[in-house]
């Protein structure tokens, strides 16, 4: 292939590019490893399921599989449903099918829920009441005295699918601490940066001991020996393939495959507030069983020292996407929490754009709530818009989660985008506590190859063509050029503030095709 000399130079076949990972793929959940639960009766719901397993044909799929369907009309459309609907139509059913037809038990380790099924468990005393913060109305009726006591039920459908085989709900009758059901449960895969693989699953059936942490009323601990000592081998993880729209669904299951992520191009955003800096450090909970430590600034030291761009903002300006000339891949940020608050509150993800596999993780209570046509609460952005935007993969709470049991973006963006984990096995080393709020939305076999940026890749697709020259022939030459058209910036390679025909050297000495390699500098 030759390089012409002209602006308007034709190029010809262009190969993709992928440098040496500075991450690596860990033995990653196995497709035969996933039940896939689906409800035929819902809209789309058929449709959804066939393009997730036209993406993992290795999923068996056949009659008496790993595809269960709930089948189930009195679910459709239903985004809140009572903790024994739960049992007796999501759980029981799910159990049954491993115990007789489906695979083993001990032979799933994710489960995935495609769109159509409900969301949110609602508590078993005081149905709403995970929809009532502290500030909302009269104290006593919200949220925080319900967990002081020891009586919150309300919780996720997947996180109580997480611990499938638990009856959390036995001894329920409305008291302090009376089932597992009450509150929350450490989780003992959080923090975790080895595969799930590596935990034994053949005691999952078991019912566990769990412990009254501190005598305090505010979560069960892990305690027991042996079977009934509840371990990382003991959990299933749930996500969830879901959206605003069928279509959205779609998308992301299209986006979360054969990631390449660019280090050096795509941009981690990190949008703290100095009115509430320490919000994110689980350790202000006290006693810190929970603790993992400052999040945004760990989060900001460990993806930077693996030379990923990460833009850290601890002040009270809220960071908008007109700001960022590059895609986003990973977003975390307070959100409307800021002070003051993002100018079109739950609209400002639109004003971002997101690289194919963005991660969304934000300090918004109600951030995954807006699904089964649910809505969104006191303006909060939402995952489900998130995936309207461009998004991929995220993490959210259908209740109020209580601030300290979010989960930690230190363990999350490090095992996804470094350590090689599934999105499955990074979500959940991220989450704090088990049958609580939590929601987790992606492809739970997705996992992404780590790649140094071409220099000159300006639409961070992996390889340099003609699609990148015509983004350089749109940036104005001249020594106002950067501050005329922030994109621009990033076509001045020799970083003398214009742009030129030193710059389209540059541009043509990293086009590359089959036989010729990009010059050593391009990377």
């Amino acid at each position: 292939m030759r390089h012409g000399t002209s602006f308007g130079m034709a190029i010809a076949v262009i190969a993709s590019f992928m440098a040496t990972s500075a991450g690596f793929v860990q033995a990653a959940i196995n497709p035969s490893q996933v039940l896939v639960v689906y409800n035929s009766q819902a809209p789309d719901g058929q449709t959804i399921l066939n393009a997730y397993l036209a993406v993992h044909p290795d999923i068996p799929a056949g009659t008496n599989q790993n595809v269960f369907d709930l089948n189930d009309a009195s679910l459709v459309g239903v985004a809140d449903i009572t903790y024994a609907d739960f049992v007796s139509k999501i759980r029981d059913p799910i159990r049954a099918y491993l115990d007789s037809v489906g695979p083993t038990a001990t032979s799933i380790i994710s489960i995935v829920l495609i769109r159509g099924i409900p969301h949110r468990i609602e508590d078993t005393d005081r149905a709403n009441v995970g929809d009532v913060p502290s500030w909302y109305v009269n104290y006593q009726d919200a949220i925080p005295p319900e967990f002081t006591n020891g009586d919150v039920t309300c919780a996720s459908v997947d996180a109580e699918l997480v611990l499938l085989w638990q009856d959390l709900d036995d001894g329920e009758a409305g008291g302090t601490m009376d089932s597992h059901a009450d509150n929350l449960i450490d989780n003992p895969y959080h923090q975790s940066s080895t595969n799930i693989q590596s935990f034994t699953r053949a005691n999952i059936k078991a019912q566990k001991t769990l412990s009254d942490i501190g005598n305090a009323h505010y979560a069960w601990g892990i305690a027991g020996t042996n079977t009934r000592r509840l371990t990382s081998g003991d959990i299933y993880l749930v996500c969830r393939i879901d959206g605003t729209t069928a279509a959205d669904a779609l998308a992301i299951i299209a986006r979360a495959q054969d990631l390449a992520v660019n280090r050096r191009y795509a941009r981690l955003i990190l949008d703290e507030d100095d009115r509430a800096d320490g919000l994110d450090d689980d350790a202000i909970f006290t006693p810190p069983v929970f603790g993992a430590g400052a999040d945004y600034e760990e989060t900001r030291d460990l993806m930077q020292a693996n030379g990923w761009n990460v833009l850290y903002d601890a002040t009270d300006h809220f960071i908008e996407g007109g700001e960022i000339p590059r895609p986003v891949i990973a977003y975390s940020s307070y959100g409307t929490n800021h002070d003051p608050k993002p100018p079109s509150l739950d609209a400002y993800i639109d004003s971002f754009v997101f690289a194919r596999g963005a991660i969304f993780n934000t300090f918004e209570s109600y951030n995954g709530r807006a699904f089964n046509g649910l809505g969104t609460l006191f303006g909060q952005e939402q995952i489900a818009d998130f995936i309207s935007a461009g998004g991929t993969f995220g993490i959210g709470c259908v209740w109020e989660p209580l601030s300290v049991f979010l989960a930690d973006d230190e363990f999350l963006w490090p095992n996804f985008l470094v350590n090689g984990l599934t999105w499955a096995e990074a979500a959940y080393s991220s989450i704090p506590a088990l049958s609580w709020m939590h929601i987790v939305i992606g492809d739970p076999l997705a996992h992404v190859v780590t790649v140094n940026q071409r220099l000159a890749d300006l639409d961070a697709d992996n390889d340099v063509d003609q699609d990148d020259l015509a983004l350089f022939e749109g940036c104005t030459t001249g020594p106002s050029a950067v501050s005329m058209n922030p994109d621009c910036a990033d076509t001045d390679f020799d970083l003398d503030d214009d742009i030129d025909m030193s710059d389209f050297a540059t541009l043509q000495l990293c086009l590359s095709s089959a036989d010729i390699p990009p010059a050593p500098a391009c990377n």
